[in-house]
């Protein structure tokens, strides 16, 4: 999501995917040190100093390194954030990342407190002050929050069918792929049996497949994948998923390690789901659809309005 006011655009996908979900308390934000006014408003609700250098440190490993990236920086020293590249600096980036992250958490705020969500666990973790680990637990009550808000906004603005159904519509064909639960053979070698023997829509004798490459004097390593059980870890297995997603019994690929052939012998699921067979997920695009809207129509009315130099405060606080 992008800021509409010049100053306040995120810079970056990455710091995007952080910023997107948020939201405080008033009371941890009004917290200021001795002599502040502050570092921004939300409304009438003074966001304290501390709170935006704690955003500034959790954000700061992915802005230095998109920073880097973009200008081709191999490495730096400590006074990499104030150094000028090609008339910026890294610590203006940040800045611009932190103000668009108060920005996001503002709207946010303001949104669950209109639909009348308590935002209480959220204050606890704001007032904790401090670095990458402060800011992950702003974040991880962030998430709380925005699905107290998805709940709320389902109760009080519930679809009709034609709204699901577009929704469901809207979504990538990646997020409306079943389950899927496959056998497969690893082989190396066996061209001649496979190519001869073996048609890409033709369900294989098992048995008689399997004795024809043992005699050709092929190894075969026999893998059962499911995709409600792999882990995230597993890319492998992920990636054999992806492949046989729209596959059927009988087709042979090349595999993704040392010259490898895959078999798919069995497939259970697979394919697209229909809108009948996924009601909550038509539901579920339905509510970050209208989440996603009714933050962009607050940031868009600018509730945020900073009020020191966002640079100058991170730079006195970033290492």
């Amino acid at each position: 999501m992008q800021r509409a006011r010049h100053g306040r655009r995120t810079l970056i996908g990455a710091v995007i995917a952080v910023i997107l979900i948020g939201g405080v308390s008033a009371g941890a934000w009004a917290i200021t040190r001795a002599g502040s006014t502050g570092a921004a408003m939300c409304g009438d609700t003074s966001v304290a100093d501390a709170t935006a250098v704690t955003y500034g440190r959790g954000l700061q490993s992915a802005v230095g390194t998109e920073f880097a990236t973009q200008h081709d920086i191999a490495s730096y020293g400590s006074d990499f954030w104030g150094q000028d590249y090609d008339g910026t600096r890294p610590v203006d980036a940040l800045a611009a990342a932190v103000d668009s992250a108060l920005a996001a958490d503002c709207a946010l705020i303001r949104l669950a407190e209109e639909a009348g969500v308590d935002t209480s666990p959220f204050h606890a973790a704001a007032e904790e002050a401090g670095g990458v680990d402060a800011y992950e637990r702003i974040r991880s009550r962030a998430e709380e929050l925005k699905d107290a808000v998805r709940a709320a906004l389902l109760e009080q603005s519930p679809p009709d069918d034609a709204a699901l159904r577009a929704a469901f519509e809207r979504l990538g064909n990646v997020y409306k792929e079943s389950d899927l639960a496959i056998t497969v053979w690893r082989v190396h070698g066996g061209d001649a049996v496979l190519s001869t023997d073996i048609a890409p829509a033709a369900v294989p004798d098992t048995a008689e497949l399997r004795d024809r490459l043992i005699a050709a004097g092929v190894s075969i390593d026999e893998l059962h994948i499911d995709s409600q059980e792999i882990s995230k870890e597993d890319l492998y297995s992920a990636q054999i998923l992806d492949a046989m997603q729209h596959a059927e019994p009988g087709a042979v690929i090349d595999g993704f390690a040392g010259g490898e052939r895959l078999v798919l012998v069995d497939k259970v699921g697979g394919g697209l789901l229909t809108f009948e067979q996924a009601p909550q997920l038509a539901r579920n695009a339905y509510v970050n659809d209208l989440l996603e809207q009714r933050l962009e129509e607050r940031i868009q009315a600018d509730p945020l309005r900073v009020t020191t130099d966002l640079a100058r405060l991170l730079l006195d606080a970033t290492p």
